[in-house]
């Protein structure tokens, strides 16, 4: 992965020393540019982006990949989190290998591999304005970070049309443990989605302590 000085972007050592360095798991995965339309449709780095504070990636450059590089950078740049270290390296190949890309994430915390899955009607609800919507869930996350003591990333609720229209199901992604399941009043609107927040809250604040004791 690594850039040397004269490339494009260097990458150094120190970089993914550090990235290496930090406390949690970490997962290395390789891509090739065509695999970019088929990201859009499975996100598949999008939900490995929503686990790691720190997201690395090397592209190799044969002189005619700009384009792609470019399509590359800008989607992880805007799924990635102001809270993750977020950072990339471009080294010039004569010839592309088969996978050009290298991602490496790191720090991946326990506390963020959850994943949430919601019925239609919240799904669409939560959707509807994220000009309202993002802004009020980045200050949720910050009131958690702050409480539990770890950055906290956004869960990326997923549609899933079996549950019903206004249900939240919580997973553990490391042992597919069903951490909670409760509804929504299907009244919800934008005034009353805080007590929904604060039993997201209080479900986090759980969580965390039971990971710090099984550490």
């Amino acid at each position: 992965m690594i850039c040397p000085p004269d490339s494009p972007i260097p990458l150094s050592q120190k970089d993914l020393f550090n990235a290496l360095n930090c406390k949690g798991e970490f997962l290395v995965l390789k891509l090739s540019y065509n695999d970019y339309e088929q990201e859009l449709q499975t996100q598949k780095i999008m939900y490995k982006i929503s686990q790691a504070l720190s997201v690395i990636v090397s592209y190799e450059d044969d002189g005619k990949s700009y384009k792609k590089i470019e399509k590359f950078v800008k989607y992880i740049n805007d799924i990635s989190d102001e809270k993750q270290n977020s950072t990339f390296g471009i080294k010039k190949v004569k010839n592309l290998s088969e996978y050009p890309i290298t991602i490496l994430f790191s720090a991946i915390l326990p506390i963020n591999q959850l994943r949430m899955s919601v019925g239609k009607k919240l799904y669409e609800f939560i959707h509807s304005d994220d000009k309202y919507f993002k802004p009020k869930f980045q200050k949720w996350r910050d009131v958690v970070s702050l409480d539990i003591g770890v950055p906290l990333l956004p869960i990326l609720p997923k549609l899933d049309t079996k549950l019903e229209d206004f249900t939240v199901v919580l997973i553990d992604l490391i042992d597919d443990r069903l951490i909670s399941k409760f509804e929504v009043d299907a009244e919800v609107d934008k005034e009353s989605i805080e007590l929904y927040l604060l039993k997201l809250f209080y479900i986090y604040k759980v969580l965390a302590k039971e990971k710090e004791s099984i550490k």
